[in-house]
């Protein structure tokens, strides 16, 4: 796909807000350099959730395990 043409769906479609499938969006935002990757947010809550967890057994190892705060 062609840059002017890419940019020119993609205004259209933001213009009169329709909606787009992500394939398509994803195809017309690399036709005009920009990427966009897509993360499921699930995997993203996950990873957080694990960062607090290694958190919380450090603090739990450093006070000899029996007491945590909480921020």
């Amino acid at each position: 796909m062609k840059y002017e043409q890419a940019k020119a769906q993609l205004q259209q479609a933001l213009k009169h807000q329709k909606t787009i499938s992500i394939p398509k969006l994803n195809k017309l935002l690399q036709s005009v350099n920009i990427s966009f990757k897509f993360k499921p947010s699930e995997s993203v809550e996950v990873k957080y959730l694990k960062g607090e967890i290694k958190k919380l057994r450090k603090q739990l190892k450093e006070n000899g395990g029996t007491k945590i705060e909480f921020k």
